[in-house]
């Protein structure tokens, strides 16, 4: 049987850059897949890794403002925001931990839990 791994592209806009690594830690201990793209400027930049990496959810950590479009633009990818100012996201955290318990919720109901043999 294949195993399928939930695979999570991890982004910062308008934050330093290393801000999102404690996320994709979290998410890499509770068994998703994380790829880190680090600080992108726009919208459109985080449009084009998502369509290289093909990932099954896009997490932006935020700064005071957030990208603007992606929901459009990537209609059959997740999204969700944490930061301060990520008010145009459907799923939208304060905390990474918030952030990490809602990737663990929605990988239990897609995907099933890896073994150390498949990782």
């Amino acid at each position: 049987m294949t195993r399928r791994l939930l695979r999570v592209v991890l982004a910062e806009f308008g934050v330093e850059e290393g801000s999102a690594v404690a996320l994709g830690r979290l998410l890499r201990d509770d068994g998703v897949e994380v790829v880190y793209a680090g600080r992108l400027e726009t919208a459109d930049q985080l449009v084009r890794t998502v369509e290289q990496e093909d990932p099954d959810i896009l997490g932006v950590v935020c700064g005071e403002s957030a990208p603007e479009g992606l929901a459009d633009a990537l209609p059959d990818v997740l999204l969700f925001a944490v930061g301060n100012g990520p008010g145009g996201f459907e799923n939208a955290f304060e905390s990474l931990e918030e952030a990490a318990n809602w990737v663990s919720g929605v990988r239990s109901h897609t995907v099933e839990t890896p073994s150390d043999r498949v990782r």
